[in-house]
């Protein structure tokens, strides 16, 4: 249920953002002068040009690029007669009092509130990325990492203990043997194909088990099977050195998505809790 939850919220934060990019063009574009065309009660600007092409665009790649101003005459003449004829239909429905109809008032209140709740979710995120949370993230982030380790590991992954005793005598007899032996039998095909070798992953991200494993080992030392994620497992330390720290302004963007995600997260999860939900049974 709260896995759920969360992947909605966060659909709806890139919704979000991607609604207050789209504002934030109208708020500056709006400023926007320039006549492209008049008719009786009104103007068409090249904004309002802009924005209807844009809607065409938008449904196909082919045009994607195409302006205005890029068009043939042909093409801005019915281009701004689609614009003007969408406003004449919207005053007409407004001079029929179409927009104090019922249907349309529910409608309206649903799009009120999606936006509403978008924009709200679009604040949190952005309060959380300020440069001030943002560089407390990465310190915080530098000193978890200090004297953590990126190891490199390669492993054959076995369905049973007699398999991996009997890879196990193969490997430690021949140790140059490792990877073809992984190629052959481990039943984790995406790192079989390249003889079990993990490349180098930042020790908190394995598990504790094969952490244990790895800080007893050597450097081209095999570990003894062990069981471990419902297989037997057999590793080699290859390499090992200190956890890789990037620059600040390399790890800026990844950041900023996490931290906006966690922000999104915490609120649904403390929305919830205070709403006390209590599903009635049928």
């Amino acid at each position: 249920m709260t896995k759920i939850t969360l992947r909605t919220n966060l659909k709806i934060l890139s919704t979000a953002i991607s609604l207050t990019l789209f504002l934030c063009s109208c708020q500056s574009a709006t400023t926007t002068k320039d006549v492209v065309a008049t008719y009786h009660g009104g103007k068409v600007t090249i904004k309002n040009a802009n924005d209807e092409l844009a809607k065409l665009v938008s449904k196909n790649e082919k045009l994607k690029g195409l302006t205005f101003e890029k068009l043939t005459p042909e093409q801005k003449e019915a281009l701004v007669k689609e614009v003007v004829l969408k406003e004449m239909i919207y005053r007409e429905a407004k001079k029929r009092g179409l927009d104090k109809d019922r249907d349309y008032q529910v409608v309206l209140k649903n799009f009120e509130s999606e936006l509403l709740q978008q924009k709200l979710l679009l604040v949190l995120a952005k309060d959380a990325t300020d440069e001030k949370n943002l560089k407390k993230s990465y310190d915080e982030m530098v000193g978890k990492l200090q004297g953590k380790k990126d190891l490199r590991i390669s492993y054959v992954a076995l369905k049973t203990k007699a398999d991996a005793e009997v890879t196990h005598k193969i490997v430690t007899k021949s140790p140059s043997y490792f990877a073809s032996q992984a190629r052959k039998k481990s039943v984790d095909k995406e790192t079989a194909k390249k003889g079990g070798d993990l490349g180098f992953v930042m020790e908190d991200m394995l598990p504790a088990d094969v952490v244990a494993q790895v800080k007893t080992l050597q450097k081209s030392q095999i570990s003894q099977p062990f069981f471990t994620g419902g297989k037997w497992v057999i590793i080699k330390l290859d390499d090992e050195r200190p956890a890789e720290i990037l620059p600040y302004e390399k790890m800026k963007n990844l950041l900023t998505q996490n931290l906006a995600r966690k922000a999104v997260e915490d609120f649904a999860l403390q929305s919830l809790e205070k709403a006390k939900v209590s599903v009635l049974k049928q």
